[in-house]
Formats: C-alpha cells, sequence, structure tokens
C-alpha cells in the first residue's frame, strides 16, 4: 500500500469496526423478524459501504467477499427466499471472517485470508442451492469461517531454521491458541503456554509479536510457529490442558526452499447445535433518551473525531490546573491578599467549567459495551441448545471511558455465568412451569454520582446451603463459621478467592467459577459489586461505578499528623463521641449509632502509622463510611474539610496496598493518599 492509502488507514479501520458492528446487531434484528425489509436495507448498506472502502483501500478480499454479500443481500430483499436459520448462519461466518481480516491489517500485516469456500457458499445460495445447516454430518469439511486465517509470513530466517530442523528430523507446527471468553488474565495464560512449548521446542515467531501478548493487545487468540521432535497429539494435549485454553489447532509447518508454509489446520471448533435455540435482544432506551438520539443523529455533522490520547492529556491538563488553583487558594488565605482571592473565586468558576466540559467530552454510553453482547449470547444459546431472551436497558447511560473500556470482561463472565449455569434447560423450565425461554436482564442506570449495571436471570438461583458446604470443603471457613451466616452472607462466599473450582459446576452451578476476579477487577475501578438471588427464581449481580476515576470530592482528614482523603461518595456523614462510648463485642469495637451497631476501624492501627503522642484524646472524630448496605466508622484525629482532588496512581512500588486506592497533591504541594473504602471494611 501508497503512502497515500497509508494516511487513511486509522479512519477506514474505526470506520470498518463500526460497520461490522451494525451488522452483527442487525442480523440478530434479523434473526428474530425475518420479514423486517428495513433491517435488510441497514445490512445492505452497511456489507456496501464495507466493500467501497475496501476496494479503496485496495484490501481486494473483503471487497470479494462483501460483493458475494451484497448478492444474497439483494436477493433477500427482493423476496425471492427467506432469511432462514442457514443462510444467516453464512452470513455471521462472513461477519466473522471480516472482523478477522480487519483485525489481521490492524496488526500492521498485508491482507491475507482464503474465502474461496465463503464465497463458494454465498454464490450457492444466490444461485438457489439451500445452504446445510449448522448440525451437518459429522465428516463434512468445517466451514471456511470456523477455519483459522493464517497470519503467519515467514522471513528468509525463519525459513532457514524450519528447513535446518526438517533435515534433522524435527517438524515446523503452524498453532493457533484461542483462549475462552471472559478470560481475564491473558497475559498469565500466555506466560504458561510458553512455558510449556519452551519444554517441548523452540518457538521461533507469534502473531501479534510476543511484547503485545505480553501487554494483552490482543484479543481472544494468537498464532506461534514451533520447532519440535514432538507429535502434534502431544502438544495439543499439553496445551489444552492449561486453564482457560479453549481451543488448540495445530497444522504441520513444511517449508521447501523459496516457499512460505501452507498450513492446513486439522482441529476446527464443533459445529453448533441450532436445533430449538434462539436468542431475543431487545433494547428499551428511555423515551426522552430516544428521542434526544433520534434528533442529535438528525443534526448531523456537529460532532468530530478525537484521538482518546488527547482527551487523556487534556484531563491532565485540568488535573493539573485544579491542583494549582488549590494551591492558589492556599496562598492567597495565608497572606491575606484580597486581590488574588477575590481572581481566584472567578479562576474557581472558570476551572469548574471546564472540567465539567471535559468529563462530559470523555463520557461515552455504556451502550458501546452492551451492543457486543447479543451476538455473544446468542452464539452461546445455540451452543448449549437453550432458548434466550436478552433484554438490554439503558444503553444510553454514560460513563467515563476509563470506566468503559475496563468492564467488558466482568460483564462478560457474568452474562456467561448466567446463560450456562443460572439458566435452565428448556426441558427443565417446563417441568418446573416456567416459560421455557430464559430470559437475562442487562440494564444500566445513573444514581447520584454513580452508574448501577445489573445482571439478572430468571434461573435457578444460588443454594447458599451448598455454597456454605462448598466452602468449609475448601477449607476457607470453619463448620461453626458457616452455621452462623445468613443466607446473604453465605451466597457472597462466591467472590472468594479459591471457592471456585471445577467440582462445584455440578453442584452449584458453576456460579461461582472466576467471581473472585469480577469482585477484584470491579473494586480496581472504585466500584463494588453484590448478588441476590431467591432459590428457584433466579439471580441478580449489581454492579455500582464510579461516573469518573479522574477527579472526585473528597473529605481530607489527618491521622496523627499525616493527611489522608476519603470518597465523598463512600461517606455517610461525620460524628463525634467520646472514648467511652466505644464498645467491645466478641473481641471488636463497636458504636451504636442511631440504633444500629456499627463496627470501628482505627486508621491509625490499619495503616501502621507511627503514633505521635501517648495521650488518648478524650473526643474522637469518626467518619461514617458504607460498602453497599454494610457501614463501618473511621476514627481521625482531625476532620480538615471537603476538597476536589485529583487521583493519581501510586505506580508498582506500593500497588500491592489494598488499602490505599491513589494519592493525590494538595494545595500545598503535599501528597495525600487516597483511602480504599472497601478494602478496609
Amino acid at each position: 500500500m501508497d503512502m497515500d492509502m497509508n494516511q487513511y488507514m486509522a479512519m477506514f479501520l474505526e470506520e470498518a469496526r463500526e460497520h461490522l458492528q451494525t451488522l452483527n446487531s442487525s442480523l440478530l434484528d434479523l434473526e428474530n423478524d425475518p420479514a423486517n425489509l428495513s433491517v435488510l436495507d441497514e445490512i445492505f448498506r452497511s456489507a456496501h459501504t464495507i466493500k467501497g472502502m475496501s476496494a479503496t483501500m485496495g484490501f481486494t478480499v473483503m471487497a470479494e467477499l462483501t460483493h458475494e454479500m451484497e448478492n444474497v443481500l439483494d436477493l433477500l430483499r427482493k423476496g425471492v427466499f427467506p432469511a432462514d436459520h442457514a443462510i444467516l448462519d453464512v452470513l455471521f461466518r462472513c461477519v466473522d471472517t471480516l472482523e478477522q481480516l480487519v483485525e489481521h491489517v490492524s496488526s500492521g500485516n498485508a491482507e491475507a485470508g482464503d474465502i474461496s469456500e465463503l464465497v463458494k457458499r454465498l454464490k450457492a445460495i444466490a444461485a438457489g442451492e439451500k445452504a446445510p445447516v449448522a448440525s451437518a454430518a459429522a465428516d463434512e469439511p468445517p466451514a471456511a469461517a470456523d477455519a483459522f486465517v493464517s497470519g503467519m509470513a515467514l522471513n528468509d530466517t525463519d525459513r532457514a531454521v524450519v528447513q535446518a530442523a526438517q533435515e534433522q528430523g524435527m517438524k515446523g507446527y503452524d498453532i493457533r491458541i484461542s483462549l475462552r471468553e471472559g478470560c481475564v488474565l491473558k497475559s498469565a495464560r500466555v506466560y504458561m503456554i510458553m512455558t510449556v512449548l519452551d519444554d517441548l521446542g523452540e518457538v521461533l515467531k507469534s502473531v501479534p509479536p510476543t511484547e503485545e501478548l505480553e501487554q494483552e493487545k490482543f484479543d481472544l487468540s494468537f498464532e506461534l510457529l514451533l520447532v519440535s521432535d514432538r507429535e502434534q497429539d502431544e502438544i495439543r494435549k499439553r496445551l489444552a490442558d492449561i486453564s482457560e485454553v479453549e481451543k488448540v489447532e495445530i497444522s504441520p509447518c513444511r517449508v521447501e526452499e523459496g516457499e512460505k508454509p501452507q498450513p492446513v489446520f486439522t482441529e476446527a471448533a464443533a459445529p453448533v447445535q441450532a436445533v430449538g435455540s434462539r436468542v431475543l435482544a431487545e433494547k428499551k432506551p428511555d423515551q426522552p433518551a430516544a428521542a434526544a438520539a433520534a434528533e442529535k443523529k438528525l443534526r448531523g455533522g456537529q460532532s468530530v473525531r478525537v484521538d482518546i490520547e488527547k482527551l487523556d492529556a487534556l484531563l491532565n491538563l485540568v488535573g493539573e490546573l485544579v491542583i494549582n488553583k488549590t494551591r492558589l487558594e492556599q496562598i492567597g488565605l495565608t497572606h491575606r491578599l484580597t486581590d488574588l482571592v477575590e481572581t481566584i473565586e472567578q479562576m474557581d468558576r472558570v476551572t469548574t467549567d471546564l472540567q465539567s466540559v471535559v468529563m462530559k467530552v470523555r463520557m461515552v454510553p455504556v451502550g458501546q459495551v452492551f451492543n457486543r453482547f447479543p451476538r455473544m449470547v446468542r452464539d452461546l444459546a445455540r451452543e448449549l441448545n437453550k432458548e434466550i431472551n436478552l433484554v438490554i436497558e439503558g444503553e444510553e447511560t454514560e460513563l467515563d471511558r476509563t470506566v468503559i473500556d475496563e468492564i467488558g470482561d466482568p460483564l462478560v463472565h457474568l452474562l456467561r455465568n448466567s446463560i450456562d449455569h443460572g439458566i435452565e434447560s428448556t426441558e427443565v423450565r417446563k417441568a418446573r412451569g416456567k416459560n421455557p425461554i430464559g430470559e437475562v436482564r442487562l440494564t444500566a442506570a445513573h444514581e447520584g454520582n454513580n452508574v448501577v449495571i445489573e445482571v439478572t436471570d430468571d434461573g435457578k438461583g444460588i443454594d447458599p446451603d451448598v455454597i456454605r458446604r462448598k466452602a468449609v470443603e475448601k477449607g476457607l471457613i470453619t463448620a461453626q463459621e458457616a452455621e452462623k451466616m445468613d443466607a446473604n452472607e453465605a451466597v457472597r462466599l462466591v467472590f472468594l478467592p479459591g471457592f471456585s473450582t471445577a467440582e462445584v459446576l455440578t453442584d452449584i452451578s458453576g456460579r461461582g467459577v472466576g467471581m473472585d476476579v469480577v469482585k477484584t477487577k470491579i473494586e480496581s475501578l472504585g466500584g463494588m459489586v453484590d448478588v441476590e438471588t431467591k432459590l428457584g427464581f433466579g439471580s441478580k449481580f449489581k454492579i455500582r461505578l464510579p461516573l469518573t476515576l479522574a477527579i472526585i470530592q473528597a473529605l481530607l482528614v489527618k491521622v496523627m499528623g499525616e493527611t489522608y482523603a476519603i470518597p465523598l461518595g463512600s461517606i455517610d456523614s461525620t460524628i463525634s463521641l467520646q472514648a467511652g462510648d466505644i464498645k467491645t463485642v466478641q473481641n471488636k469495637e463497636v458504636i451504636l449509632l442511631r440504633g444500629q451497631i456499627i463496627p470501628i476501624v482505627r486508621l491509625a492501627r490499619e495503616l501502621n502509622v507511627p503514633q505521635t503522642t501517648k495521650e488518648q484524646p478524650e473526643e474522637l472524630f469518626v467518619v461514617i463510611v458504607h460498602v453497599g448496605d454494610q457501614k463501618a466508622g473511621v476514627i481521625v484525629d482531625t476532620l480538615i474539610g471537603q476538597q476536589e482532588i485529583v487521583i493519581k496512581s501510586l505506580g508498582k512500588l506500593l500497588a500491592g496496598n489494598k488499602s490505599i486506592a491513589g494519592a493525590t497533591i494538595l494545595g500545598n504541594g503535599q501528597v495525600a493518599l487516597i483511602l480504599d473504602v472497601g478494602s478496609l471494611m
């Protein structure tokens, strides 16, 4: 590609991904309403646009595939034949292949991929031949979209090494490894895979490169070139035994002089059973929000694309401005400079407005994350032979971009658990008098300065007795502790690290699998996750997230001369009490506040702050904080006051301290640590 085309690459990739998302969602709508001509028109327009862009950029493979898709879509629009499941399966595979091709180009490689089988199927459909159904005979060759499009281009050195290995009786293998959807520690899995392969032979190359694999800059699959004296079956078995490896595809890579490897994969995903399964995606935005979105769409041409790195830089500059504004305020008050104080008051208003505008620019609708789930739910429902009705609400709810980037994996995990383990099979639901179509709801809504996201299912729920028993068996709690727990406390045990194992898949439906990872991720975003369940009626996982992670309101407090910040969103109230008001119950300090027993946390002791005085003050200041419905009182020496603070990361040195969420720079230039209320409690 020449330089003239390279300057448009970023725009091409961004728009191609948008149109592919439209194709995915529109095909789902068409599957639910095959006679909807407006949806067909939308699908046709997106395919046509991708064809035009691809041809302009010189990507002939994409252009050819979308051209054949257009032919089939045009016949569907004319009513020549209906959009049945078999045809839609082929179209979905086309979209998957286009996504692979786009990501292949995005990684800096030349366009590569074999679409001949897909093109053959599309031409057969256009000619009136019936498309083969997904549950075809086992001996049928795998569909082209299920086969891997090799991205391994070898240079002369790579080919020489493979040839030398062949001469010594060794073999070259092109290996594609796919991780399970929802895997949140991809870099750890890559390390384990590389360790196994180093034991089996030598890894010559990877796509994407090793640095990107370590930084998790890949989706769920990657490709490796291995030289080894072991057989395919042994390599496949060793890799498949690694946790969270979904699929391993291996092909012999024979390189003759002057040739590139031509891998032909012998193992593909098993065909998905489509009988009696469907997924319905309902989107129910609020009417005012929908009207506003429609009005915005009609205006058109009123927006501009801005690189996210520029927005990050802008937010950092605003943060520095807030810090310096606070510093100037303190100088003005200390030196009693009236003119400076008046100027700063005006600057304060401007800074606040500027901060508000920047925050709004960074806010994006959660629909950007939610939109990828209907397709995932459809595929999972077909694989499990279940009927699932996915209801999406509140997709217009906005969150900071940094939060949006991080919530995808936890939501994928919760949805998969609800569908795979929460919703019963169609036969079981009928036997229990339930609607045979299971319902999973994904909703988002604003609550004050937070956004609440809920994943609800009407499945079998979680049995607290089973969870207690399993937790005791695992040694996570004692039998005495289990007896004292009520049902809600027992269910929350699913969030304990180490609770989830393969054995619980049958007894408690695997609802705890990886939930500790979900909890850790949400808490790292300053949020919290909780679960409610009713046996036989379903479960609800509730995630509460802050609107932004950059600039927050906080209460500054002092402990032994050190200043700390407590996020205002976690504070209920502040009180003062006498030392004699603190009682001891079961070796724990508590206070009685408005008829409620609240545990006490002595911050100086919790953070190991050196004691500067031996005298115990008679009057104590207590900050009442909450996490969900749970409350605690944090004892501090002095309450300084409320202040707007800019959150700074601690870096690797202090990253392991769970009681500290970050740091901020105060007006006097000193650093104050921001407390993580959830970890303290």
